[in-house]
């Protein structure tokens, strides 16, 4: 190692350096600036101390770090992670990293900046050799620290195979040609984990590019709706995990970036930009006037008007007057990243509004058989929620999704089939009060569904009639349990090119107006990649459709199915006779029983 001040001083910086790589990229690193093309010290904005904390997280609760970084524009998140690649591989011996870029020039830009790093550093390792691609960190005499620093586009092919990898970086994966070739076999370069051994880094980052690639997948997969919050700051949640995947999910909004504000030329301008923010819209769709987008966003996430007044300069200048384009290359949420303009059945304004009655469940676990009755027994990871446990006196149905089956998308990207999906509605208030929703062994989705209709004082089930749902249908036939007919004697529901396109029109006027509500937010995200394509409406590329189905099946029960239950605090009486009948659609005066025929 080089450097100025005594042997020990040296010592004792390098051991500062290597305790803390924000310590090492302050003091040592040197970035290009890229509003003032200025080289600085590689001093952390918001967003990269934001990531940096994630990490840190990561590392401390495994030994590792596995990154899916989803970006917005210009945050800075290459500008760490290149920085983090050249602090593990020149400060620790026999380190090898290995860097992806998606094409030649960006693979390029990426090697400027860690041979900046490697030229501006005070105490720089010694280099065998640094050509276009690679910096080796060694002496003719074989004692260096026998690192490298490579780099390589993602059309080759066996790009990282020769060499076992400590650190990978793979750059703008969303637009890889072949990522579902190549990452397999770099991931396989990777040392397996072990506790207290080579703390190993992947980092697979990108900017949304639609949908149908394996890191929109990827996103998808370890988002998981939103359930699993991994890290937050001040009510915003940055970062998710799966439980079934090593990897977190790392997304930093736009307005997070210090960079994105514009300050107004006068008093007057700003006041004047406020007002307009302030003025009510009309929403055709949903016939209601509303909040604008501007204000909406302000209220959500505290922005300032600075912050919104260069999101409209940003959307006219940079977008071409395109607000959906802005959304994708500067989103404030997942979902809005992956937007697909103009064939998505419910529209974010839509989706946005039911969100607002999203609220977190009472209860989370697993519904299980105790001495012969169901039992829901707690677990945070559960697969079964509950937002209102089951009343006396109400009466409740469920929309079964079975699942099962391959899709066109799923054969061609090798996907499994969808999870399984029961949700359970209150009929008489048009609630979500409870969802199950993972893989289950087909022959048993039957018994769970008996089990969860009894907790819910024999919920009917209406069980859609596809793949696997005519093997539950047939089991709970067996039982007696009784279920919704589409025609007298067949039950299940039938879903074909008339009964699904009604049944997702009744749903979108159905949560306009309240009749149906929707409790769980993961619902709520599938409505938002739910899309119609040359008139067949599915899950858009490597997402998942089961949630919306129920919601969508179930805003046909409401219609389809007698209504039945007892207002709160009354008691109910049962249905005797044909006089019942025929008060049917009156309050009972003494029990407060309804029962409504609905066509």
């Amino acid at each position: 190692m080089q450097g100025s001040g005594s042997p020990d001083k040296v010592k004792e910086f390098i051991k500062s350096c290597r305790d803390s790589f924000e310590f090492f990229a302050k003091k040592c690193l040197k970035i290009r600036d890229h509003n003032t093309a200025q080289v600085k010290p590689f001093v952390f904005n918001r967003p990269q101390r934001i990531l940096h904390a994630i990490i840190e997280k990561q590392i401390a609760a495994l030994g590792y770090v596995r990154v899916l970084l989803l970006k917005a524009r210009r945050f800075g998140g290459s500008t760490y992670i290149e920085g983090r690649g050249y602090w593990r591989t020149s400060l620790w011996k026999n380190r090898n990293a290995f860097i992806i870029g998606h094409e030649e020039e960006s693979t390029n830009t990426l090697f400027a900046m860690a041979q900046l790093y490697h030229e501006k550093n005070p105490v720089p390792p010694q280099t065998l050799r640094s050509n276009a691609k690679e910096l080796v960190f060694d002496n003719e005499n074989g004692t260096g620290l026998k690192g490298q620093y490579r780099l390589a586009t993602a059309k080759n092919l066996t790009a990282g195979r020769s060499q076992g990898i400590h650190f990978l970086h793979d750059s703008e994966e969303a637009y890889w040609p072949n990522a579902d070739v190549l990452l397999p076999s770099l991931m396989a370069c990777i040392p397996i984990p072990v506790r207290g051994g080579i703390v190993t880094e992947v980092y697979r980052e990108s900017t949304a590019n639609g949908f149908g690639n394996t890191f929109q997948r990827d996103v998808f997969d370890a988002y998981c709706s939103g359930l699993y919050p991994y890290y937050a700051e001040n009510g915003t949640t940055y970062a998710w995990r799966n439980p079934k995947r090593d990897e977190v999910l790392v997304f930093i909004p736009w307005f997070v970036h210090d960079i994105y504000v514009m300050a107004f030329d006068t008093e007057q301008q700003k006041a004047e930009f406020e007002r307009s923010i302030n003025v009510k819209v009309f929403d055709k769709e949903r016939a209601v006037w509303e909040d604008s987008e501007a204000m909406k966003l302000k209220k959500k996430f505290s922005l300032s008007l600075e912050q919104l007044h260069w999101r409209k300069w940003a959307i006219e200048d940079i977008c071409k007057g395109r607000v959906e384009i802005f959304r994708q290359e500067y989103p404030s949420n997942i979902e809005e990243a992956f937007l697909t303009v103009g064939s998505n059945v419910y529209s974010k304004e839509l989706c946005d509004d039911v969100e607002k009655g999203c609220v977190e469940p009472v209860l989370i676990g697993d519904m299980i058989d105790r001495n012969g009755k169901p039992f829901v027994r707690p677990n945070p990871h559960g697969a079964f929620r509950i937002w209102e446990k089951p009343e006396e006196g109400q009466k409740y149905f469920m929309t079964v999704d079975s699942a099962g089956g391959i899709k066109p998308s799923q054969e061609r990207e090798q996907r499994e089939p969808d999870p399984s999906c029961i949700d359970v509605w209150n009929h008489l208030t048009g609630k979500q009060v409870a969802q199950w929703h993972g893989q289950i062994d087909y022959d048993e989705i039957d018994d769970l569904v008996e089990r969860i209709g009894t907790f819910y004082n024999k919920a009917v089930a209406c069980v859609e009639l596809m793949n696997h749902g005519y093997t539950v249908v047939a089991g709970l036939k067996s039982r007696q349990y009784p279920m919704y007919e589409a025609r007298s004697g067949e039950p299940g529901w039938i879903t074909n090119k008339v009964t699904k396109p009604n049944a997702i029109d009744s749903l979108r006027s159905d949560v306009r107006d309240g009749s149906l509500q929707i409790r769980n937010i993961a619902t709520v995200a599938e409505m938002r990649t739910f899309i119609e394509k040359g008139g067949h409406y599915d899950a858009a590329s490597g997402c998942h459709d089961e949630r919306v189905d129920c919601a969508w099946m179930a805003s046909a029960m409401m219609r389809l199915l007698p209504r039945r239950g007892v207002s709160p605090g009354q008691k109910r009486r049962r249905p005797i006779g044909f006089g019942n009948w025929l008060n049917r659609s009156r309050p009972d005066e003494g029990g407060g029983y309804i029962e409504v025929m609905v066509a």
